[in-house]
Formats: C-alpha cells, sequence, structure tokens
C-alpha cells in the first residue's frame, strides 16, 4: 500500500494531539484537544470524508466540526465513527484513510478520558461458583442480586 505525503502529514498531526490528551488536565481538557483536531481538518479531507459518511461524522455541511462541548457528546460521536467502521468492513467495502484516522483518535480520546474517570470505566463481570445439578455454573449480576 502506497501512503502519501498527506496521510503522513495527517498522521503526523494526529499524533501531536494524541500526545496533547495526554497531558490534558481532565476531561474537559480531552474534550478541547478534540475540538482542536476537528478544527484543524481542511474542506478537502472533510469532503472526502462525506463522501461516505451519510451524515453521522463530526462535521455539517459547511466542513465545520459540530461543537463538542461534553464528554457525552465526544463519545456518542466516536461511537458512531466506530459502528460506521464495523458496517464497512462488515458489508466488504473499503474504509477511507480519514475514516479510520478518525476512529483511531476517538480511541485515543476515549481511553484518555477513562484516566480521569476512572470509575466509569467498565469494571470486569463478578463470577461466583455455584453448585447446580452437580455442575458448576457462572452467576451473572442480576441472578447475584437474587440470592
Amino acid at each position: 500500500m502506497a501512503t502519501t505525503d498527506n496521510t503522513l502529514d495527517a498522521l503526523s498531526e494526529m499524533d501531536r494531539f494524541v500526545r496533547l490528551m495526554a497531558v490534558a488536565s481532565g476531561t474537559t481538557g480531552v474534550v478541547a484537544v478534540v475540538r482542536a483536531y476537528l478544527a484543524g481538518w481542511s474542506k478537502e479531507r472533510v469532503l472526502r470524508l462525506q463522501a461516505t459518511d451519510a451524515g453521522w461524522t463530526p462535521f455539517d455541511e459547511f466542513q465545520r466540526p459540530f461543537p463538542i462541548v461534553s464528554v457525552d457528546e465526544l463519545r456518542q460521536l466516536g461511537g458512531s465513527v466506530r459502528i460506521r467502521c464495523r458496517e464497512l468492513r462488515a458489508s466488504d467495502i473499503a474504509v477511507s484513510p480519514e475514516l479510520l484516522e478518525l476512529d483511531l483518535f476517538f480511541f485515543f480520546a476515549d481511553e484518555s478520558l477513562a484516566v480521569h474517570e476512572p470509575a466509569r470505566s467498565q469494571a470486569p463481570v463478578r463470577v461466583m461458583p455455584l453448585h447446580r445439578n452437580g455442575f458448576r455454573q457462572s452467576v451473572t449480576r442480576e441472578h447475584e442480586q437474587r440470592i
């Protein structure tokens, strides 16, 4: 696969913003870095992305980023990008480099948020042995509440 200078420039720019997220102060800092990153996208890149986006990417019809003011909005946009990537892969349709970049960037943003919100990260499900009819079974949280 050939890599163009534009792709390398974009990845270098993304790396810079990922590093900024790593030193962001709190979730508001992470959201601010994401806003700045999206604001740096050129209209040409956004147009290439919008050629296949069906209205779910974080840019409006004028190729400007949607205003992201909360962690929930950031996660919602990241989830939309992730779902679209999975849909395209499942359909054996090539995923554009711009979309892959967005997916990766939102992954890093979510990981950065998890550092500042450790309680929000999902804890593993507690599994307790339960013997029933001579067989050991796992207990779900719902079943555990009834015990």
